[in-house]
């Protein structure tokens, strides 16, 4: 019966709102044929979309550097509302993924005069447990280094980080750490690092990693209020004497790093600082 059928989901898919079984891209996309786009992913909460502008200026970043048109006159807000609407997600967490690439084009390079694809999901979102972000996660290092300019673009070409994630997982962690060819400390798969000691926050600085929204915004909060915090070039042994480690992304929030290789770390009374921290920039949580 028609009433009990379940409620569609919908895609937003260039100019519109489409139900996800009706939604098509050609199979010439070059986001499909080389992984040529870029992504975001946000988080919001009761229909209030964490740190939008920042996720933009990275995306938009992202396509200037590699030719890709930016839809500058896209109604970001308007549009990302009308799909949270549309999946019922006005209330309660949602996860946003922001998908463009520059769409069908037959020509070598980077073409710039393709007509790019934009795709944004929304669904919904359900975080780490409390006693999960108490107890941390465990972290992992690949033993594939990387050295990369493409690190810096958070781009559909997602291979390698996922390869490190499954490296992780098969040990029994929940993360894993990535080197630079160098051997500097550079990001997670899919998160960024900062580290407490002597009372000051660092966060490792390297030319293959993406700069983190979460990051970012942490260290400025943490200027505010008269902390110091430092982009600094940081090796594993030296991010083996912290005496706090956290991963970051706009999911996850602050997460502890209990153990790393097998070594347990100690979890820092400081998390609840930076998730207080990462909560007001956002003002964050609306009231019921």
């Amino acid at each position: 019966m028609q009433g009990l059928m379940e409620k569609s989901e919908f895609v937003w898919l260039n100019e519109e709102l489409v139900p996800l079984d009706q939604a098509r891209v050609s199979v010439n996309d070059r986001g499909f044929l080389y992984g040529d786009g870029f992504f975001e992913t946000l988080l919001a909460v009761k229909g209030h979309l964490h740190f939008l502008e920042e996720h933009l200026t990275r995306l938009r970043t992202s396509a200037q550097a590699f030719r890709l048109p930016f839809p500058e006159n896209f109604s970001w807000e308007e549009n990302l509302k009308r799909l949270l609407s549309a999946n019922g997600l006005e209330q309660g967490l949602a996860r946003v993924k922001v998908l463009l690439s520059r769409g069908v084009a037959a020509a070598f390079g980077l073409p710039g005069e393709a007509r790019p694809t934009l795709v944004i999901w929304a669904q919904p979102y359900t975080p780490p447990s409390p006693e999960e972000y108490a107890r941390g996660w465990a972290l992992s290092t690949f033993p594939e280094r990387r050295s990369t300019f493409t690190g810096r673009y958070k781009s559909l070409n997602y291979l390698f980080y996922l390869a490190a994630r499954q490296y992780a997982l098969d040990q029994g962690a929940k993360e894993a750490l990535i080197l630079e060819a160098d051997g500097l400390v550079s990001e997670g798969a899919a998160t960024n690092f900062i580290y407490t000691r002597e009372g000051g926050f660092y966060a490792p600085q390297t030319p293959s990693a993406l700069p983190g929204v979460t990051l970012d915004i942490l260290g400025r909060t943490l200027a505010r209020r008269g902390l110091a915090f430092k982009y600094l070039p940081t090796t594993a042994p030296q991010l083996a004497q912290a005496e706090g480690l956290w991963l970051t992304n706009s999911l996850l929030g602050v997460m502890p790093v209990s153990s790393w290789d097998g070594r347990t770390l100690p979890i820092s009374g400081a998390t609840k600082l930076l998730q207080e921290c990462l909560a007001l920039e956002a003002q964050s949580i609306p009231k019921d």
